[in-house]
């Protein structure tokens, strides 16, 4: 209420008087609220940072991908604008295999990709199983050139010896908060020179131990299969976030606001996760990263990469063009690994070109493109690339029943092989399966040749294989009938033919167009065929 009383000489008396009352009432009434000292009034504290971490996994190659995607200094340059715009460090996570396989590592050893992971500030991997794919004298190098912390709480030497620069487990202060991180590796049958004992074990000491540390916020960085990490994350209740490898499709599972989450391979895909206090616990948020053209990349990354690139040019020569494709080849690993593909039957049918056999089986996991081929022009560098471990993957021929056959086809289709590299493509041989029944009887009728001749148990047929199943039991088979011949591949590997050698002849003999074979060889009665 504002009192406006003059006159042509300025304020009345009786004017002033009634302001000068209002002033002291004012005055009276504010001295009589004012606290006895003085308050600063401050706004309330921020909410703490969140951790950030950011996962790849499978990554054999830092390049990106022919379809455009991927690209390991891409995911680089993303985690720096993060940290760029948060202030805050995102804390960067490798989930195993990267010393093999790929066509570099061939003949480096995975060199190459260490350099990459150095570059691009990779903070902490767990060891996969192609790790150990090298012998004992490239894997020590290996870890002794990497910049970053590797972790396997239950692999050592075979002498009982610690790895060098592996851990089991290790803390670090990320954003204020106190983060407990341990690794832990599939069991498999490694080379007489690794020893890897039970995970769960050392996923239990390890969490025990990061637990009496203080650990506020614990992290399990696996190399593991999906359903073993899902055991995991229900066994242990204190791990609030899983970051596994192994599958190269990318796999997610929530469970008590807790998560279990995977990337796709080679970069394809990256998983980022932020973890947010919230009372006592953690409030959990993740976005899946998915690298593309137009992506910036960050500058160090990318000239290793390229350095590399140019390695192989001078390593293989030139590449040439051997034919071309009117469609798109579709040689992604989760295709091939999880039924009949077309382009596994393009490979088994140079297989049993190749080789002159009866029936040529070609286990999923051989084949390690990853990626699309066409349409447009297919070349030899791409076939070359198809298989990419160290022993070139060599195909052996021996003789096998139709009894054994059709053992080896059950327990590529097996419940447990289902999706996994132990799957078997097939030339020669059509059968049916159900997935649902017990181990022995998955498959349904008899086999049969292309012809729709059946094939008796007692039939003798010349099988082709490659050696890692036939001669080192790899995924599981086990085939005595192949130990002559592998005596003699052991003795002399030029005596088996080079599988990318033999698609490389194949494709050559198709004058030019490139057609991948239909599919229809294998049925699958648990579900319609793709």
């Amino acid at each position: 209420m504002q009192v406006m009383a003059r006159t042509s000489g300025g304020r009345s008396a009786v004017a002033t008087r009634i302001a000068t009352a209002l002033v002291c009432i004012v005055t009276v009434a504010l001295a009589a609220c004012a606290p006895a000292r003085r308050t600063v009034y401050l706004p309330p504290p921020s909410a703490p940072a969140p951790v950030r971490l950011l996962l790849v996994n499978d990554v054999y190659v830092s390049d990106t991908l022919r379809d455009g995607s991927g690209g390991l200094a891409r995911v680089a340059a993303w985690r720096d604008s993060v940290e760029d715009a948060h202030g805050e460090r995102v804390l960067f996570l490798f989930a195993g295999d990267l010393f093999s396989p790929s066509l570099l590592s061939k003949w480096y050893n995975g060199r190459q990709m260490v350099q990459a992971f150095n570059a691009s500030r990779l903070d902490y991997g767990t060891l996969g199983n192609h790790e150990f794919d090298v012998d004992r004298e490239q894997f020590t190098a290996r870890v002794t050139e990497s910049r970053f912390r590797w972790l396997s709480a239950n692999c050592r030497y075979g002498d009982g010896a610690p790895f060098p620069n592996v851990r089991g487990w290790d803390t670090l202060t990320v954003s204020g908060t106190k983060v407990g991180i341990f690794g832990t590796t599939v069991l498999a049958e490694y080379r007489s020179w690794v020893r890897c004992s039970d995970p769960d074990v050392a996923a239990r000491a390890a969490v025990d131990t990061l637990e009496a540390l203080g650990a506020e916020l614990v992290v399990a960085l696996t190399h593991q299969f999906i359903w073993h990490d899902s055991a995991t994350l229900v066994r242990e209740p204190r791990i609030t976030v899983l970051l596994g490898g192994h599958e190269h499709d990318g796999r997610r599972i929530a469970r008590d606001g807790r998560l279990l989450i995977k990337a796709a391979s080679n970069a394809r895909t990256a998983a980022y996760v932020e973890a947010m206090r919230e009372g006592a616990g953690w409030r959990l948020r993740d976005t899946l990263i998915r690298p593309a053209r137009g992506w910036r990349e960050q500058q160090a990354t990318a000239e290793i990469t390229a350095a590399w690139r140019d390695t192989l040019v001078r390593r293989i020569g030139t590449d040439r063009v051997l034919g071309q494709a009117p469609e798109l080849i579709d040689a992604v690993d989760s295709t091939s690994r999880g039924g009949e593909s077309r382009f596994g039957n393009l490979v088994a049918d140079a297989y049993r070109e190749g080789t002159s056999a009866d029936v040529a089986l070609v286990n999923s996991g051989a084949m390690r493109f990853d990626d699309v081929l066409g349409p447009g022009p297919i070349t030899a560098h791409e076939l070359e690339s198809v298989f990419l471990f160290a022993d070139e993957t060599r195909v052996v021929t021996f003789p096998l029943t139709g009894a054994r056959l059709r053992a080896l086809l059950e327990h590529g289709v097996s419940q447990r092989r289902l999706g996994s590299g132990a799957y078997p493509q097939v030339s020669g041989v059509r059968f049916a399966f159900d997935a649902r029944q017990p181990s022995g009887s998955r498959l349904v009728g008899p086999l049969r040749r292309e012809d729709g001749r059946e094939i008796r148990d007692d039939e003798v047929l010349r099988v082709s294989f490659p050696s890692f199943p036939s001669c080192r039991g790899g995924d599981g088979y086990e085939i005595p009938e192949a130990r002559e011949t592998c005596a003699a591949f052991e003795a002399d590997a030029t005596r088996a033919p080079r599988s990318a050698a033999l698609v490389i002849a194949h494709v050559e003999r198709m004058n030019g167009r490139v057609v991948a074979p239909s599919t229809g060889r294998v049925q699958r009665l648990d579900r319609p065929n793709r």
